[in-house]
Order: C-alpha cells, then structure tokens, then sequence
C-alpha cells in the first residue's frame, strides 16, 4: 500500500507542474493574441489612412484631368484664328496630350493602388476578427 501511495502522490507531483507547465502556455498565448490584436489595430488604422490619401489622390488627378483637357480643348480654338500661333498651339497641343495621358495613367494607377488598398483592409479586419475569435477561444482555457 505504501508503495502504490508514493506512486500516487508522485502522480499527483507530476500532473501540479504539468497543471502549472500549461497555465503558463495558455498565459503566453493569451498574451501573445493580445499584442497580435493590437498590432493588428493598428495595421488596420495605416490601411485606414493609407485609403483617405489614396482617394484624395485620385480625386486631385480626376480633378486635374478634366482641367488639362478643357485648357487643352480652349487653346485649339483659340489657334485656328492665327497660322503662325498655330504650329506653336499643335506642339503645345501634343504636349497636352501626353501630359494627359500620363494624368491618366497616373489615375489609373491611383485607382490600383485605392482598390489594393481596400483588398488589404479587408484582409486585415478579416485578421482582426479572427485574432478576436482566437482571444475568445484561449480566453476559455484560463486557469
């Protein structure tokens, strides 16, 4: 009887540190979802910024476009009156034009960037919920 009560109480030493052993994992967890939730946060918070910059820019740029191409419409009426002016207003002319179309290319790429932008939110709420859910289900496992 003895001998089967060491076993015993040797049992019971070993399941008191495993016990403890895992407390302090489920601790590290929980702390660890928590700093992720945060960080998470805050990615979400840049994303969040980086999207108001983005669609200012693509407003400006749109903004800007229209501007060149009514400047750009006024100076081809205003050369048909003058010959010599003209040859000077149909460089000008092709020089809009470029200047338009890197305004374009540039809105494209602005909208790019806004719609990546809105992709990597999402992403990011979809990981803030499921370092949530994760908190949540850590959270049970508290000693």
């Amino acid at each position: 009887f003895a001998v089967v009560a060491n076993e015993i109480k040797d049992l019971a030493k070993q399941t008191a540190e495993a016990t403890l052993e895992i407390k302090e994992k489920i601790g590290g967890v929980q702390l660890s979802t928590d700093e992720t939730v945060a960080e998470v946060e805050k990615i979400s918070t840049v994303i969040g910024g980086v999207n108001e910059i983005v669609s200012t820019i693509a407003t400006a740029v749109e903004e800007q476009s229209v501007t060149t191409k009514e400047i750009a419409d006024n100076v081809l009426q205003a050369s048909q009156g003058i010959q010599d002016v003209n040859k000077n207003v149909a460089e000008s002319s092709g020089v809009s034009g470029e200047i338009a179309e890197d305004i374009t290319g540039v809105n494209l790429a602005a909208n790019e960037i806004s719609d990546s932008s809105s992709k990597v939110n999402l992403s990011a709420e979809a990981l803030s919920e499921l370092a949530v859910k994760l908190k949540e289900m850590v959270g049970k496992f508290k000693i």
